[in-house]
């Protein structure tokens, strides 16, 4: 936790407490003199950027309780301050703390004004502290910081009236519903009749009547006494609340109990009287910050080099997270190369072992591998007739009549001839580039049985070659010869006796040609 100067100051001394670890450590006590101011810088010369908290503990204080209405932004602060200069004018330590607001339709805002009206009080006090350059966090007054106490010793009374003896005299707060409603500070008088009890019994009677006179808490309502005994000097007045006044509810703690509810060594209670109040404030900062900003500007660089340093540290532990993972990942990454090398030189020792036992090769490793290469070129490229051969015989399930005599087939860059062999197409080719192989083939038919009805059997033929065109595979048909030839431009010759047609038969001949992806 961060370590903070609490400083409670008062007419006649100041209590000094070092807040380290979320606990005091230390607490030592100056005079209100130039040999206490003195000893008091002589002091802060070991402390170096540790904010000090300023509590003053004085009669020269003021409350004022005022409703708003519901406001937002700069509204809010104009308000806030207006009324501020109209209560306090001129006066340096000044706050306003927002309580929560009113139960009724408008919703108001409660307000609680308080200042400082003595600033000399605290004037050497703040310059000593400014002359060894550390921060001044805030100024409070000490009532403000009584509204967690209830909580801490375990009371739950709505209306409660804490008493404590403080090194400025006798202090008297009112808690309403854990909230601070008045406070009144008196010097303790043990001259006169009755002593120190009566003295208490007298000022708690006093505060009852001003608090019914202010309306804040009547005669008839119930009230809880809260005797804070530090130094176990309250028994006395504790036992005549009870005999005098039946009706209030009165509960003493001493030295004993309140070390153990707050957690302080019994030593520190004893060492100064503003020691809980310190605590106080070391646990919780109020809201109610009195100092100005020309005050607490230094405090402010202070808390703006914290994040800076603060952010720094969370960059470089996020880089050393970060190189750590890194680091990790390399020593795993080069573990597993070496394991793979290591895995790599096992398998090769058991290769070369299995290897040994095999005869000779015929030839090189070079060799076969180019081999197997060159088979696997060929075996890519390489075409068999059966996709022509499955078009034609689907083609022929359609005419039983037409029978296969002859089936030639080539794959290459030209198509088959007429006669059977490849076309050749040097000229072509050199013009164009290499061109795509594709498979072509020649079918060689007659029609069965032929009964000299040439029409027929060249409708026939036709038909045939129209289903095979239609296969998507195909680029082409021709129909090379049919049985008759019936082109107009050749001249009839020749002896009709003398026919080359054999009984009983029509005999013809087709070009297939594939696409080259078939």
């Amino acid at each position: 936790m961060t370590d903070k100067l609490l400083i409670c100051v008062s007419a006649p001394q100041a209590s000094v407490a070092r807040w380290h670890g979320g606990k005091i450590t230390d607490c030592r006590i100056f005079s209100s003199d130039d040999a206490g101011l003195a000893r008091f810088e002589e002091f802060l010369a070991g402390f170096k950027n540790v904010p000090a908290y300023f509590l003053v503990d004085a009669v020269e204080e003021d409350y004022r309780f005022e409703t708003l209405p519901h406001t937002f932004g700069s509204d809010r602060t104009e308000l806030i301050n207006r009324k501020l200069k109209q209560y306090y004018r001129n006066k340096p330590y000044i706050a306003a703390w927002l309580q929560g607001r009113d139960s009724d339709k408008r919703r108001d805002d409660r307000y609680l004004f308080s200042a400082l009206t003595n600033p000399d009080l605290l004037s050497g006090w703040l310059q000593v502290v400014a002359a060894q350059e550390l921060p001044i966090a805030g100024i409070y007054l000490l009532p403000m910081v009584s509204a967690a106490l209830p909580d801490k010793l375990q009371v739950k009374a709505p209306n409660i009236l804490m008493v404590a003896q403080h090194s400025a005299g006798l202090r008297l707060t009112f808690l309403h519903d854990r909230q601070f409603r008045l406070s009144r500070l008196t010097r303790a008088d043990n001259t006169r009749d009755g002593g120190h009890g009566s003295f208490i019994a007298e000022e708690i009677s006093n505060t009852r009547l001003y608090l019914d006179a202010l309306r804040i808490n009547t005669l008839d309502e119930q009230l809880t006494i809260l005797l804070l005994d530090r130094n176990n000097e309250f028994a006395e007045a504790a036992e005549s609340l009870t005999r005098d006044n039946p009706s209030l509810s009165c509960s003493r703690l001493g030295r004993h109990e309140l070390a153990a509810l707050l957690e302080i060594p019994e030593a520190l209670l004893q060492a100064s009287p503003d020691v809980i109040s310190l605590h106080l404030l070391g646990l919780k900062t109020p809201e109610s910050n009195l100092a100005p900003a020309n005050v607490t500007v230094g405090f402010r660089r202070h808390q703006a080099r914290r994040l800076v340093y603060a952010a720094a540290a969370a960059t470089a532990l996020g880089a050393a997270l970060w190189s750590a993972i890194n680091f990790s990942l390399v020593v795993a990454a080069r573990a597993d190369a070496e394991d793979a090398a290591r895995q790599t030189t096992l398998q090769q020792t058991y290769y070369q072992e299995v290897t040994r036992q095999f005869p000779a090769a015929p030839t090189s490793a070079d060799n076969l591998k180019k081999a197997v290469e060159i088979a696997h070129a060929l075996r890519q490229t390489a075409r068999t007739p059966g996709t022509m051969m499955s078009i034609v015989s689907m083609a022929l399930e359609s005419s039983p009549s037409i029978v296969l005599r002859e089936f030639i087939w080539n794959y290459g860059q030209n198509a088959i001839e007429a006669g059977g062999t490849p076309a050749h197409a040097a000229g072509t080719a050199a013009r164009s580039g290499a061109a795509a192989r594709r498979q072509s083939g020649l079918i060689a038919g007659e029609i069965r049985p032929f009964r000299g009805d040439y029409r027929a059997a060249i409708d026939t033929i036709n038909t045939f070659a129209g289903r095979l065109a239609r296969d998507p595979a195909v680029a082409e048909v021709q129909v090379v010869k049919l049985p008759l030839n019936v082109n107009p431009s050749l001249q009839i010759s020749g002896n009709t006796l003398d026919s080359r047609e054999e009984a009983g038969a029509a005999d013809f001949r087709l070009l297939l040609i594939m696409k080259p992806n078939a």
